[in-house]
């Protein structure tokens, strides 16, 4: 039998609560591609703050997060615009424009729009704003050591690699788009509709945010083991150090000759 290399991998994902975070474990056959091995479900918990997080996945080998974790000080990422291509629309939409660091200082729109149409030229979108908070969480948190442990992935570049480089068909808040993403991860998570089944509590957390880090959790096991590339192939750096970067984990067709 080949050796088993354990791996212990979570995703992460805001919510009403404050974080939805899903921890499991898998094995590596040392013969055969990781993307086609079974993740086991270790532990799901909400966290209160990002320090929180940190603290309940410190055992982890890598945690990716939903959310911005570098940002630009004047201008658009270059990992944003490279999620939208890939994704094309509908789906596109899903990937918001990250807030330039100067909006981290404003509490209300009006003035993190001004401050952000001031520096790059572009008023912030609505989306980004609703989430700054989280954003900030991550911001103050963040140094470039910690970016080996912690990185940045969006759901649905993560759900395009898993689908065999396609786009969901639906969005994630509507019934079949929730039911969609299901079947597709119980390739990789068998529980996953019991977990979302279990775990959803509507004031707390809901569904899609159990569905995007259940998948950020494939993403992370499939980066330690190297199946993953990065959104831009070269990611910028930004000003405190850290990557401007999206994760985007190798797809099963990568390795289509290893399924015949």
């Amino acid at each position: 039998m080949p050796k088993q290399q354990p791996v212990m991998a979570a995703g992460v994902d805001g919510c009403k609560a404050g974080w939805f975070v899903a921890i499991a474990s898998a094995a590596k056959q040392v013969d055969r591609p990781f993307v086609q091995h079974i993740l086991t479900l270790k532990n799901c918990f909400l966290a209160g703050s990002f320090t929180d997080v940190l603290s309940v996945t410190s055992d982890c080998n890598l945690v990716c997060v939903d959310i911005p974790v570098g940002l630009s000080d004047s201008k658009q990422r270059q990992c944003d615009l490279a999620a939208r291509e890939i994704l094309g629309k509908p789906r596109a939409s899903s990937v918001f424009t990250a807030p330039i660091r100067p909006c981290l200082s404003a509490n209300d729109y009006e003035t993190a729009s001004r401050i952000s149409f001031k520096h790059s030229g572009k008023k912030l979108n609505k989306q980004s704003f609703f989430i700054m908070g989280k954003i900030r969480q991550v911001d103050d948190l963040m140094t470039p050591r910690l970016q080996t442990r912690v990185r940045e992935v969006h759901p649905e570049i993560s759900f395009w690699a898993l689908n065999g480089k396609k786009p969901m068909r639906y969005g994630k808040r509507k019934l079949p788009g929730r039911n969609e993403r299901i079947k597709l991860l119980s390739c990789v998570f068998p529980e996953a509709e019991a977990i979302v089944a279990k775990s959803c509590k509507r004031r707390e957390v809901a569904a899609d945010d159990i569905l995007d880090a259940l998948v950020a959790a494939w993403t992370a096991s499939q980066a330690v083991m190297g199946e993953v590339k990065t959104l831009p192939e070269n990611p910028e750096i930004n000003s405190k150090g850290l990557r401007m970067e999206i994760l985007c984990p190798a797809s099963p067709l990568d390795n289509s000759e290893l399924y015949r």
